[in-house]
């Protein structure tokens, strides 16, 4: 039997493939400029800098370059593949959807590209389409054993999608049985234990997600002798970083005053420009600021999302004095209404499109700013930036106020949320910022929400000022959208204008 040889250029995009799963991103990149200067063409090579572009969150990238291999090849189903995780990336679902399908339809027998189909059905509502692109997988436990372990963890994430969380539980824990090294599914299971109140196993599996090379490619420069997991800080520095989002970096700095009360000698928080000046002036004990310079360097450092663990958090000992943030401004709103002013309620609709789930949190304008037809309420945007599909609906409703537009950073924002009595919001770091201000937060989420909101409650341990409005896991069931919990929202809108 006669094989072909690889040539030079097939060698590069192998040895970038592999160094893509390790997460050694600039490595890859370079393996993969190297195999176009040999071979401009190489489909696979263009298919993998779209990965690449999907790693840096370069999606117009992506675009192109699938586009350029598509028009080459039709039915060259990795680039459809890498094209379907970039539209997800920005919103597209449908496409997104659609673009996995094709990719399953074109090579069948892959299974990532039918665990990517899999995945993105169980998160629109097409759980029967899930269990019948997965079902092979489940059958073929002794041919292909890790994906069988990846499908039965699907049937897990199905069951988290459809709010079926303890039900999710058996799933993946047997997932894990059969491949302990999934850290994508140990960080699965650690969010559902979280979610459904079981902290302390909760906070170890969470912790999967440090190693996990998609959400932390090519890891930055040590700034310390040793990562902190919860020693004595006498006399030490310390150096926090957030890691996620405004809404992670605004929850887990409560946590700061609990590590001075650890005895550091100094304490640096690093995170976003956007958060910078308001963090500072709530903790003039430490340093707060965005980036370090390259000779700066501590004892100690730490991921903030990590906080919670190395404390031993529980649902009964979550630092919950609340407020733990100062506004910039010395002004406080008056205490109360006076039975002659209108009650003034603030309203953010979407989050950031980047988000994986954006869809299941962002409520379309058209929908949300339905609250407004509530008489005798001040309404006030507090939607930092407006999507271009949502600009009519605002436009639609000039009596909706927009000082938001003039606010340059969260501190601003927080000052015009200290003149509210009361905000509406999705799942975003606005809802952070005003519950942790201890502004009362009315919260909509979908069936499935973040881990943080948990199961079941209406109200939150992280933030005794929210009140959670959840869709129902029957409304989840029929389709029926944002529509039914909205109303809930506006009957209870309407008591409160009322009283």
């Amino acid at each position: 039997m006669m094989f072909m040889r690889q040539s030079e250029a097939d060698q590069l995009v192998m040895a970038a493939t592999t160094d893509i799963g390790a997460g050694q991103i600039e490595s890859a990149a370079l393996r993969l400029d190297a195999a176009l200067r040999l071979e401009p063409g190489h489909l696979l090579g263009m298919t993998r800098q779209a990965e690449i572009a999907s790693w840096n969150k370069e999606y117009t990238r992506t675009f192109a370059l699938t586009d350029a291999v598509l028009a080459k090849e039709p039915n060259f189903a990795p680039a459809w593949y890498e094209r379907s995780v970039a539209l997800w990336a920005t919103g597209r679902i449908k496409e997104a959807v659609a673009a996995a399908a094709r990719a399953h339809e074109i090579q069948p027998p892959n299974p990532t590209f039918r665990l990517r189909l899999a995945q993105f059905a169980a998160w629109t509502g097409a759980g029967e389409t899930t269990l019948k692109v997965i079902a092979p997988l489940l059958e073929n436990e002794a041919y292909d054993p890790d994906n069988h372990a990846a499908a039965v963890s699907m049937m897990g994430e199905l069951a988290i999608a459809e709010g079926r969380f303890a039900d999710a539980m058996p799933y993946i824990d047997h997932a894990l049985s059969l491949r302990p090294g999934a850290n994508i599914t140990r960080m699965l299971r650690g969010m559902n234990l979280l979610r459904l109140g079981r902290f302390q196993q909760g906070w170890d599996d969470y912790a999967a997600r440090e190693v996990i090379p998609a959400l932390y490619p090519d890891s930055p420069r040590k700034l310390a002798k040793a990562v902190w997991r919860g020693e004595d800080l006498t006399g030490k520095t310390l150096i926090v970083t957030d890691d996620q989002g405004h809404g992670d970096a605004i929850q887990f700095f409560r946590y700061l005053p609990l590590l001075r009360d650890r005895g550091a000698a100094h304490i640096v928080w690093r995170t976003f420009v956007a958060l910078v000046r308001l963090f500072a002036e709530s903790a003039p004990y430490a340093t707060v600021l965005n980036g370090v310079s390259d000779e700066a360097f501590f004892d100690f450092e730490c991921k903030s999302t990590t906080l919670p663990r190395w404390f031993g958090t529980t649902v009964e000992t979550i630092p919950a004095t609340i407020p733990y943030l100062t506004l910039p401004s010395r002004r406080k709103s008056p205490p109360g209404r006076t039975a002659r002013r209108r009650l003034n309620v603030g309203l953010v609709w979407s989050g950031d499109t980047r988000h994986m789930r954006d869809h299941l949190r962002s409520i379309p304008a058209e929908q949300f700013l339905g609250l407004t037809a509530v008489a005798g309420i001040d309404f006030h945007s507090l939607q930092h930036q407006v999507r271009p599909p949502d600009l009519p609906a605002l436009q639609a409703h000039p009596s909706i106020r927009r000082e938001i537009e003039t606010a340059s950073d969260f501190a601003d924002t927080a000052l015009l949320i200290d003149k509210l009595d009361l905000v509406i919001a999705v799942d975003t770091g606005v809802a952070h910022l005003a519950a942790a201000l201890g502004k009362p937060v009315w919260l909509i989420v979908d069936v499935a929400p973040d881990w943080r909101w948990m199961a079941d409650r209406t109200d939150s341990p992280w933030y005794p000022s929210i009140r959670l409005f959840r869709v129902t896991r029957a409304e989840g069931r029929r389709g029926a959208g944002w529509r039914p919990v909205l109303k809930r929202v506006a009957t209870a809108l309407r008591r409160l204008a009322a009283g």
